[in-house]
């Protein structure tokens, strides 16, 4: 199931299983995110350390490419079910927003690591809160959340005191990485399988505004806006 934003206030991290979630998913084969695939040689290092330090704390078998989540959509559905459910509606005012914001690229910055009780990440700023802005765009229901942008390095398999974690975090000195993002993706992932791979469905460009799409298949309804 997706990983929260917000910073927990447990003590404790809490453990994750793979699994396939039927009474979350109830039989809807994907669920979609707004993001930005940050897939570089330099990312997957740091990645790699990151879970390497963490050890055997970490579930193995996560396939998740290192991404920074903009927007958690739901399951493409052509009609509503429930309140995770993503439909064209929703679709067709994602972009409806996202023409609406300025045409630049965004300049980040990847820098140190931290934790949710779920997973460790790599911790990533924005100049001017443009990530911040970018996620109300695409999270209008979730804009009373406090917003972590992060590159998740999988998902804990046991329960570790936070005050553990946090100080070995410390010690892993990591090398800062600078990134300029000029598309933005809607992806994919199976949800029976919640650490596989994801999928992208389209990208949508920041600098031209257009839309590009990839595997439509994965919304079932017709894509032509």
């Amino acid at each position: 199931m997706p990983t929260p934003y917000s910073p927990e206030t447990e003590t404790f991290t809490l453990p994750c299983r793979h699994d396939n979630f039927v009474g979350w998913h109830q039989g809807r084969p994907f669920y979609a995110v707004w993001l930005m695939m940050v897939d570089t040689v330099a990312i997957r290092e740091a990645v790699h350390r990151l879970r390497c330090a963490m050890g055997d704390w970490l579930l193995p078998d996560y396939r998740r490419q290192p991404h920074i989540t903009l927007g958690i959509r739901g399951f493409p559905q052509s009609g509503w079910q429930d309140e995770h459910s993503y439909t064209p509606d929703l679709f067709e005012q994602d972009i409806v927003r996202l023409q609406q914001l300025p045409r630049t690229a965004l300049q980040l910055t990847c820098q140190g690591t931290d934790s949710f009780t779920t997973a460790p990440y790599l911790a990533v700023s924005s100049e001017e809160e443009s990530l911040l802005a970018w996620h109300r765009t695409l999270s209008p229901q979730h804009t009373g959340n406090a917003y972590v942008p992060h590159i998740t390095a999988g998902f804990y398999r046991r329960a570790i005191p936070l005050p553990t974690v946090r100080q070995m975090l410390s010690q892993l000195a990591l090398p800062s990485c600078k990134l300029s993002i000029s598309h933005i993706e809607l992806a994919a992932y199976a949800s029976a399988d919640t650490a596989g791979s994801l999928h992208t469905i389209c990208c949508y460009n920041l600098l031209t505004q257009e839309l590009e799409m990839t595997r439509p298949h994965l919304l079932p309804w017709n894509t032509d806006l």
